[in-house]
């Protein structure tokens, strides 16, 4: 039967109906597919710290942190291939070196980087970070947040680091912090020391803060193991990756230490943790990798000790890790725990890397996120960041003879009326020799700086004379503190400005 004819016992309106049925279908299907309700978008998808999918709206559990995933896959050797061409017909895939890789020979894919915040200083501070110094993937692809509360930033889970110590442990005065920031969380109050609506400091940061750092290498080890390098890194703190990187590099993550600047106390020697420091595979393998229990174990002397990276580093040493001393006086800091308006500039340290500026505002991450950017830039990407570069952006633009109610932070030489009372040497001197000394008024003090051949900058207050054979730029103090620096331009000019560096070595 033709078409035409069968359309004739229709309906009138039959055929007008299947079009609108049809249309309606072609919605349907096109809205459920939006809804990932007949079709998942990997693009959008969201994974649970397993590689299972989570659904759209399933919460993420920090009972068990979350990782931040890596841009690269492990797949183990028993795994099949992971794509739908047929064994015979696929061709291996050979991934290119990274620029980055190639210029600094460490893969950043083989660096793990952990960063410490807390609950009062997260959204000051990490924000700015991850938009900024952690937020190229391709220079820092795994990094792992920890703070005293679970959270997520833009995105990035923040994992509760003390969630699995022992209930004796969180209910010590210690904790107080942590369990009152719990509570604020369900009262829309905010850990900030502001004076908008809902801000509400909490005290106790500082007590709170030693017992983050074996549970956090406890936790990267189980979920980030086999890497060469895991680099720890304090909220205050700004590295310069690709520097980092390429010393790393010279060093073998195949022997277990631990690399960072020199710190004393309870006479042992640690690793400070606001210069921040970096753990080799090797020492991660041998600690926390062989001992899982690691952290738990040290709860009681972690309580009775004042600070986080003394206890780490006190873990460490009893597992058989010791601080890489290598470099341990050799007359520059490459991890330096001072910030940028601190650093003392001179002839030598001048050529020396640097790896990072510590104690860093909000500000100061974005002026130095646009130094690093056009040093770079200027450099080709094959460039090492040095305290002269430091120098010339920051200080150099700003230098000055002398400013008033300004500390330069001058300390190599000191001169005071009291310790001369105190000198034999100055006991019978006369009036007229008294009033020439550096102590009596700050033209004595320049003088005495411009007669010693090595002062670069001096600092006069009161009856107190301070000269340096170093430059620091130094801040303001207080109206009303009255405090006079001085910088010798000719010198300065002479030692710092004008001096000539060869190539890197480090």
């Amino acid at each position: 039967m033709s078409t035409s004819r069968i359309g004739a016992f229709l309906p009138r309106h039959f055929k007008g109906y299947l079009w609108i049925s049809f249309l309606a279908a072609i919605f349907l299907v096109m809205g459920l597919s939006e809804n990932d309700v007949i079709f998942v978008d990997k693009s959008r998808a969201r994974y649970a710290a397993d590689g299972s999918l989570l659904s759209q709206h399933q919460p993420i559990n920090h009972d068990v942190p979350p990782i931040t995933p890596s841009t690269s896959t492990s797949v183990p050797p028993s795994a099949p291939p992971q794509n739908n061409v047929e064994k015979d017909d696929a061709k291996p895939v050979v991934e290119e070196p990274s620029r980055i890789y190639s210029s600094t020979g460490l893969d950043p894919k083989d660096v793990v980087i952990l960063v410490k915040t807390g609950a009062t200083s997260i959204w000051r501070r990490m924000p700015m970070h991850m938009s900024t110094t952690l937020g190229n993937k391709q220079l820092t692809p795994n990094v792992v947040y920890y703070s005293d509360v679970a959270d997520n930033i833009m995105g990035n889970p923040v994992i509760d680091s003390l969630a699995n110590v022992s209930t004796a442990l969180k209910g010590s005065p210690d904790f107080e912090l942590y369990n009152k920031a719990k509570e604020s969380l369900s009262d829309n109050l905010y850990q900030e020391s502001g004076s908008m609506e809902g801000d509400h400091y909490l005290p106790g940061g500082w007590r709170l803060d030693k017992y983050k750092f074996l549970p956090m290498f406890q936790h990267a080890a189980i979920h980030h193991p086999g890497k060469k390098w895991y680099v720890y890194m304090e909220d205050d703190n700004y590295f310069f990756w690709e520097t980092l990187y390429a010393w790393l590099a010279t060093l073998d993550h195949t022997s277990p230490i631990l690399v960072g600047s020199p710190a004393f106390k309870m006479g042992e020697d640690f690793a400070h943790g606001g210069s921040g420091f970096a753990i080799s595979g090797k020492a991660m393998e041998t600690s926390f990798g062989a001992d899982k229990t690691l952290a738990d174990r040290y709860e009681s002397y972690a309580k009775q000790h004042c600070c986080g990276d003394q206890v780490l580093s006190h873990a460490l040493k009893e597992m058989g890790v010791e601080r890489f001393k290598g470099l341990d006086g050799g007359g520059w800091a490459a991890l330096q725990a001072l910030p940028i308006w601190r650093i003392n500039f001179g002839n030598w340290n001048l050529c020396s890397p640097i790896m990072n500026i510590h104690k860093v505002h909000q500000a100061d991450i974005s002026k130095l996120f646009v130094f690093e950017n056009k040093f770079m830039q200027e450099t080709k990407g094959k460039g090492r960041i040095r305290y002269r570069d430091i120098f010339k952006y920051f200080f150099e633009p700003t230098l000055v003879a002398t400013r008033s109610e300004w500390d330069n932070y001058a300390a190599s030489k000191s001169f005071s009326s009291s310790e001369d009372s105190w000198s034999p040497e100055f006991k019978d001197i006369t009036a007229a020799q008294r009033s020439e000394r550096p102590w009596v008024s700050k033209e004595n003090c320049k003088k005495a700086c411009a007669d010693w051949d090595e002062c670069l900058t001096w600092k006069y207050q009161d009856d107190n004379c301070h000269l340096a054979h170093t430059a620091a730029m130094g801040q303001k103090v207080n109206d009303g503190v009255y405090m006079e620096s001085g910088w010798m331009l000719e010198r300065i000019a002479k030692v710092l400005q004008k001096k000539e560096c060869g190539a890197l070595e480090f």
